[in-house]
């Protein structure tokens, strides 16, 4: 992928989600490539909507325990670990907290999913016109032709989770983040994170 499309996806994730911006004092888009940083280390393989110049839309799925994520965890962690111990992070605490918050499936089920959807995001500019229902569909396409039993799905309050029941997936566990991402006025609250399995195969 060319890195003007990192770029792109960086920027999409900035302007939807804190992802501990507010919490840990990062400068810029800091906590946007952190996160897209952790993406890439789990990322099996992935699709995404181009539009002229620009992508607008990126899905993919990880597939725990395969060669290319272990490989994939070690070379782009390592990235990750640098950047959030540098100098661009002010409260590098608070990241680690909010790594931990929303890391939020229970141990029980550790080792039921085969893997999960790593990123599923649409650019604002862009909804409406079914992009994000292409890509999850395209997605798990992949994920059943790779000979998966089934995908973890980790979605909270923040985001349009109902529209993962609308995809074949069934809810499974919720739980209370302790500290959620920040609404519209900047207060931060609790927020009910949900887990959903989507099934290829028994």
């Amino acid at each position: 992928m060319k890195f003007k499309y990192h770029r792109q996806i960086v920027d999409m994730l900035y302007h939807e989600w804190d992802l501990g911006k507010s919490a840990s004092g990062a400068r810029g888009k800091t906590c946007a490539w952190l996160y897209w940083l952790e993406i890439l280390s789990e990322i099996e393989n992935f699709v995404f909507e181009i539009q002229g110049r620009e992508v607008v839309g990126i899905c993919g799925y990880s597939k725990w325990k395969s060669k290319r994520h272990l490989f994939r965890k070690k070379s782009y962690g390592a990235v990750r670990k640098l950047l959030a111990n540098s100098f661009l992070v002010k409260n590098k605490m608070a990241i680690r907290k909010y790594d931990r918050d929303y890391d939020y499936a229970p141990p029980e089920l550790e080792d039921y999913f085969d893997g999960e959807i790593a990123v599923l995001i649409v650019n604002k500019k862009f909804r409406g016109q079914k992009i994000g229902q292409k890509l999850l569909s395209q997605t798990f396409e992949l994920a059943r032709d790779d000979h998966m039993r089934n995908l973890q799905i980790l979605t909270d309050e923040s985001c349009n989770y109902k529209f993962y029941e609308h995809m074949g997936c069934k809810k499974i566990y919720e739980k209370v983040i302790p500290n959620g991402e920040p609404d519209a006025s900047g207060k931060t609250d609790s927020e009910i994170g949900f887990i959903y399995e989507k099934v290829f195969r028994e």
